[in-house]
């Protein structure tokens, strides 16, 4: 075994274990608990987030190549992609997104979000989901635990899901909080719906994302993909067993932009977008400078995250990136305040779940982070 597959099963393992700590795994919860909750009945004005889709962009997007393009620099910087119009005349767009960029009023960016750990999937995925850094003891867990515990109905059905994943095995301390792990196909998906989302594993996940809130959950997890080495995944090294610029352009942006435009519009068309948090998130970005293989590897520094619903207004560019892309200009936005806004959405008071002492028992800790007002 190489040493790259070496560490890519480590991670995969890894990964596994922060979903047993962090978030639990209830996959022993029958599909026969839904629905979780109240379905959607229509819009309440003035009411925040009734329930939040967490999609889960595992393997770090490009910022610079999808959101957050440096025309203007270098070659080996700017990359093969040109940057084009927008719905918002605050930002433009990878010409790889076009349908984002026809509802770019729907949604805001946070171009400035960094943190100073190690460039690592794992840890960087359990602080961008938990605002916090993985912990052996007491870890923070999955706001969608936290969601549950306290927004969840107390009838033993379950109201936290997590979709795109496999192989996860149950925490007794938390399976009844914790997500029950589904695939699409557990769900009666129309073939219209599924065309209408691409086709596509991400548009199954997100329109069986879209189906579970609208039958009444609280959380839906998404994971566009599920391991760090995978040709179609957003974790584009450009060596052998990862993805590069060609699969970026040709594959994993047009599949994953008409889902989540699929996902937009039609929580807008059911009037479930302004109660339906619908949060877009990396465990970092790519390296400013394109590496000799062609493509760009893990990098802390500064990267984007988007929201849209929820509350959250449309069209905003929240903090600049320097003129490489590498660091935050102005406004830098912790993964604390990602958690923050999350739970501020929610309507949950500012401080986070440490820890889940058993089903109902909660301790409470501050979270270190504020929400991103500009975003409201």
């Amino acid at each position: 075994m190489t040493s790259e597959e070496t560490t890519a099963e480590k991670e995969v393992l890894s990964r596994r274990r922060f979903l047993e700590l962090g978030t639990g795994a209830a996959a022993g919860l029958a599909l026969s608990s839904l629905p979780a909750g109240d379905p959607f009945t229509g819009k309440r004005a003035g009411s925040g987030a009734r329930a939040v889709i967490l999609v889960n962009n595992y393997g770090g997007p490009s910022h610079l190549d999808l959101f957050d393009m440096k025309p203007e620099a270098p070659l080996e910087v700017r990359g093969p992609f040109r940057p084009i119009r927008t719905q918002s005349a605050e930002f433009e767009l990878s010409e790889l997104l076009p349908l984002h960029a026809g509802i770019a009023d729907r949604f805001s960016l946070v171009r400035t979000c960094n943190h100073d750990l190690d460039a690592l999937h794992e840890t960087a995925s359990s602080l961008i989901q938990t605002g916090r850094p993985p912990a052996a003891e007491n870890p923070a867990p999955h706001p969608g635990v936290v969601t549950s515990v306290l927004l969840g109905k107390n009838d033993g059905k379950a109201s936290n899901f997590l979709l795109g994943t496999a192989g996860n095995k149950p925490a007794s301390t938390l399976a009844r909080h914790g997500p029950a792990v589904l695939s699409p196909h557990d769900l009666r998906l129309s073939l219209a719906e599924r065309e209408r989302f691409g086709l596509s594993p991400v548009g199954d996940n997100l329109l069986a994302a879209r189906k579970l809130v609208e039958d009444g959950a609280r959380f839906v997890t998404v994971n566009t993909s599920d391991r760090p080495r995978d040709p179609l995944g957003w974790d584009m090294h450009g060596r052998r067993g990862f993805s590069g610029f060609a699969e970026l352009r040709e594959s994993i942006a047009p599949r994953y932009d008409r889902a989540y435009y699929a996902l937009i519009t039609s929580l807008e068309e059911r009037g479930m977008l302004d109660e339906t948090l619908v949060c877009c998130l990396g465990e970092f970005g790519r390296s400013p400078r394109i590496n000799p293989l062609g493509g760009r590897d893990h990098w802390t520094g500064c990267w984007t995250v988007y929201f849209a619903g929820g509350g959250v207004q449309g069209g905003r560019a929240i903090g600049r990136s320097d003129e490489l892309g590498s660091h935050p200009l102005d406004r830098p936005t912790s993964p604390w305040e990602i958690a923050a806004t999350i739970y501020h959405c929610l309507g949950i008071p500012e401080k986070t779940t440490q820890r889940i002492l058993g089903d109902d028992s909660v301790q409470m800790k501050e979270s270190g982070g504020r929400e991103i007002m500009e975003l409201f």
